[in-house]
């Protein structure tokens, strides 16, 4: 009987807890773009959502990457684009959720130009029972380059609990 208990329980624990771990919905997106090259990245962990990806590679090189997961915990929006021409490249981030336990929003992008000038960003967003998060990147390679993020993270029990506390 014992046996029975070792073999069977813990694979059927796992699978009980499994469906609430997995309940956050989570999205992420990059780009990298140069010279002779654009690549993009889009994905989601959530019970639903859509992950699309567009690159072009010719007189002007695109990266573009968009992913929306959704669920009973909110929505997570990530959204990355890239372009680079003639020794210039510029690229943005947006990453958002939302959801009952916290909200996030996060941005960046990044502005290269002369020699081989490369842009890359990028983040994640994810809402989930455990409240919401992310982060982002933005960096470039050429002669000049400038480069920031940005976010900001809400916890609705953080506001809940300094609006009972009376501050």
């Amino acid at each position: 009987m014992s046996r029975i208990f070792r073999c069977f329980v813990p694979p059927v624990a796992l699978l009980i807890v499994f469906p609430l771990v997995s309940r956050a919905q989570e999205s992420w997106s990059s780009v990298d773009v140069g010279r002779r090259h654009a690549r993009a990245d889009a994905g989601y962990d959530a019970p639903r959502g859509i992950a699309r990806t567009e690159t072009k590679v010719g007189r002007v090189n695109l990266g573009r990457g968009l992913a929306v997961g959704y669920g009973p915990n909110g929505i997570s929006l990530s959204h990355s684009i890239g372009v680079n021409h003639r020794g210039v490249g510029t690229a943005h981030n947006f990453q958002m959720s939302v959801g009952p336990h916290g909200t996030h929003i996060g941005h960046g992008g990044v502005v290269t130009s002369g020699g081989n000038s490369r842009v890359i960003t990028g983040g994640e967003s994810w809402t989930g029972r455990g409240g919401a998060g992310g982060g982002n990147f933005a960096t470039g390679h050429g002669r000049r380059s400038d480069a920031w993020s940005r976010s900001s993270t809400r916890s609705h029990a953080a506001q809940l609990l300094h609006h009972f506390s009376g501050r």
